[in-house]
Parts: structure tokens; C-alpha cells; sequence
């Protein structure tokens, strides 16, 4: 039996960029540290918040984040390497290194996020250089092929495009699943920030779902390749006004933003997709959703049947007419939990939440697995974690918890 790890990382050294594009390099300047940039990856900046009480006002980025996570994000610096030329016996970003360790944890193939690209986003932002956003993309893609060049059987970068560019991304894909990509990162929120419109007209962002994204999804399904929805690449923004609370800090927005949003945003994404029909155009379409957990699953499962009046409520029925909300509204022959089951896969957090009972509650073979090595909140015993979970299951769910995005992309 195969063991695919669908969400990897890979710890890029602090030297990367000069490495792969010294151009590039030159544009963005002395490469910062995560801890550096850290608090304006995760802290709250929102313009909204300015009319809270005095007492709340927070001094740095660092005050909004909350304390635990900061430790998190303390170890996450001290685990990216300083120079490449250093790195290539370094499991964190060494191929040969990441393949024993592979090999010696029972993992056959492992898809590769990236970790520190994050970091030089948030310069090229300081610098208010938005057009090095799309090179720092195709540079990330570069460096990634390089690391694992002569093993993509086993190693494969998930590329990184740029959905407000279909042509570039789908030119991008092309060319990275020729160096052994099988995914590509997609947001978990609508494509484009209205703060960014040009000449001061009104605008909306895009939702993922337009027929404009066709072609991208159609791209997708010829080169074998998997829409990847991993947390944090973008998320919905929830109501500062859960921050005037009468508290003299933000601590309970951060909570709401750092714990429960990152479970709202999947939600949105693949409730959209299924309404607006892209698994019915798309019928080959594989979608994995990484790093968010799994328990809210089986709850969308249902609210979403029940919605468009495709549950199975027979049970609970009464002599009384009730709206299925949806009513004539949906028109696709197939039931939303339908079209989720047949390609929608999910990883759960391996080290902070069981299988059981998710994996009882919806097709099992929604479940997929991930280590999310070597990042804090993930785990080098991944397989030994999920295997005294799959005991008792039948070797058909084993065999698709563990390989089966594998037979969905067709390797």
C-alpha cells in the first residue's frame, strides 16, 4: 500500500531567493527573518479596529497575536536554514535527506508546500512592490523544481500562480508539472482585494467559482493536477466588531481569526463550488483542503443536502411543509455531498485531532493524509499516529486514506 502525504513542507534557507535570482534578490533587498515579518503575517492590521478604546490599541503587531502561537512562531525561526549551500544534508529542504527520512517513516511520496516564501511577500508589500508578487511566485517554483530535480517521483513542489493572471498560471502549471508538479495552491477566498483598484473606481473581488476560472480548471484536469486549499495562502476577514467587546485587548478577535475562521473559509470555497456547478463541469476535478482540521465536515455534508433539499431527512419528518431554501435555485443532478464526496479531499491535523468519529460520519474516502512535517504543528510520526486510529477499518479505507489522491490524479 502506498502512503502519499499530501501537504509537506519544504524550509527554504534564508538565502533562497539570492540563490535562484539574483536580480530578483537585488529588487527585494536583505532577505528578513520570519520573525521579522511574522507579526504582519499574523497580526491584526485592520483600519476598522482605530475606533476602539484607547486601552486596546496595541503597541506592535506581536501584542495582537496570541501568546501561544507566538512560541510557534518563535520555534518556526529557528528551523529555516541560513545558506543553501549548507542545506543540502538538511531534511528540512535536502532531497536526499527528506527522502530517508521518508523511507524510514513509511511515506512513499510527499507534495511540497512552501514556508518562508511568506516572508518575502511581506517585503515586496513594504516596499510597495506589488509587480515582484508574480517573479517571487516563479521564483519559489524554480528553487522548489530545483531541490527535488531527479526524484519528482516521489517529491513533487505544489506550484505557486497567480489567479488575477489565468494565462500566466495555467503557462505556470504547464511548465511545472513537466519538472513532477501534481498541485497547485488556490485561495480560500474571493481573487482580488478592492483596496487595490485602479483609478479609484468601485470593485468586487472574484468568486473562485466564475466562468472565468474555466479555463484554469479545465488546465488542471489535462495536466493531472490537484487545486490545493491550504490555510493561510488566504482567508476571509471576520467582523472587527467582534473586537469591541469591552476588553483592553484583542485577544478574543485573535482567537476568532486564528482558531475558528481558518474552519468558515473551506467552507465558503467548496460550498461555492459545488452551488455554482464547477465539480459538474469539471467532473475530473480533484480539490484537497489542507490544514484546517476535519470535524466541520460532516456537518457541511448535511447542511448543504438539506439546503438544496437533496437530505435524506426521512426520519424527522412531519405532517408539516417546511423551504429547502434552495428551492428551484439548483438545477444540478447531483447532491452537494455528492459532488464533495467524488472530488473533495481533506487532511486533518494529524497531531491535534482524531479520525474518529469524522471518518464513521462521511464517504471515508473524503480523508486523506498529511504530516505537514516539518512545521510545529505537524509530526514526523504522521503514519504511526493514523495507523493506530485505522485498526479497525476495512484495508479499502486504509488503502484510500493513504494513497487514494493518487488513483484521483492518475500516478
Amino acid at each position: 500500500m502506498r502512503v502519499i502525504d499530501v501537504d509537506a513542507h519544504l524550509h527554504e534557507p534564508l538565502d533562497w531567493i539570492q540563490q535562484t535570482d539574483p536580480t530578483l534578490a537585488d529588487a527585494l533587498g536583505t532577505p528578513a527573518r520570519f520573525m521579522d515579518v511574522a507579526n504582519r503575517v499574523f497580526g491584526i492590521s485592520n483600519p476598522a479596529l482605530s475606533a476602539l478604546s484607547e486601552g486596546q490599541q496595541p503597541t506592535s503587531g506581536y501584542e495582537t497575536i496570541l501568546p501561544g502561537f507566538v512560541n510557534h512562531l518563535e520555534i518556526t525561526d529557528t528551523r529555516q536554514p541560513e545558506r543553501q549551500e549548507d542545506a543540502g544534508e538538511d531534511p528540512y529542504c535536502g532531497a536526499e535527506a527528506r527522502l530517508a527520512f521518508c523511507d524510514e517513516r513509511g511515506i512513499d511520496v510527499q507534495f511540497l508546500n512552501p514556508t518562508f516564501l511568506v516572508s518575502a511577500f511581506v517585503q515586496a508589500a513594504r516596499a510597495r512592490r506589488v509587480d515582484l508578487m508574480q517573479p517571487l511566485r516563479q521564483c519559489w517554483n524554480r528553487w522548489a523544481a530545483d531541490q527535488v530535480h531527479g526524484h519528482t517521483d516521489r517529491l513533487m513542489p505544489v506550484t505557486q500562480i497567480d489567479l488575477t493572471d489565468i494565462g500566466w498560471s495555467i503557462d505556470e502549471m504547464t511548465r511545472m508539472r513537466g519538472q513532477g508538479s501534481r498541485g497547485f495552491v488556490i485561495p480560500e477566498s474571493p481573487v482580488g482585494n478592492p483596496r487595490f483598484a485602479r483609478g479609484g473606481q468601485r470593485s468586487v473581488a472574484k468568486s473562485i467559482t466564475h466562468p472565468d476560472f474555466d479555463r484554469l480548471w479545465s488546465a488542471a484536469t489535462d495536466l493531472g493536477m490537484a487545486a490545493i486549499a491550504h490555510v493561510g495562502f488566504s482567508r476571509e476577514r471576520i467582523n472587527p466588531g467582534w473586537a469591541n467587546n469591552g476588553s483592553d485587548d484583542l485577544m478574543t478577535y485573535s482567537f476568532l481569526n486564528m482558531v475558528v475562521n481558518p474552519q468558515v473559509a473551506p467552507q465558503l470555497l467548496l460550498s461555492a463550488m459545488a452551488f455554482d456547478g464547477v465539480f459538474e463541469r469539471h467532473p475530473k476535478l480533484t480539490v484537497i483542503v489542507e490544514e484546517v482540521g476535519i470535524s466541520w465536515l460532516p456537518a457541511l455534508l448535511h447542511m448543504l443536502d438539506h439546503g438544496v433539499g437533496r437530505a435524506d431527512d426521512s426520519v424527522l419528518r412531519d405532517s408539516e411543509a417546511r423551504p429547502d431554501f434552495a428551492g428551484s435555485a439548483y438545477k444540478l443532478p447531483l447532491s452537494p455531498s455528492e459532488y464533495l464526496g467524488r472530488q473533495v479531499r481533506v487532511t486533518p491535523l494529524v497531531a491535534s485531532q482524531p479520525l474518529h468519529p469524522t471518518i464513521d460520519l462521511v464517504p471515508p474516502e473524503m480523508l486523506c493524509f498529511s504530516s505537514d512535517y516539518p512545521h510545529v504543528e505537524g509530526t514526523a510520526d504522521a503514519v504511526a499516529v493514523c495507523d493506530r486510529q485505522l485498526q479497525n477499518v476495512s484495508e479499502d479505507v486504509r488503502r484510500s486514506f493513504y494513497g487514494g489522491v493518487g488513483e484521483l490524479l492518475g500516478f
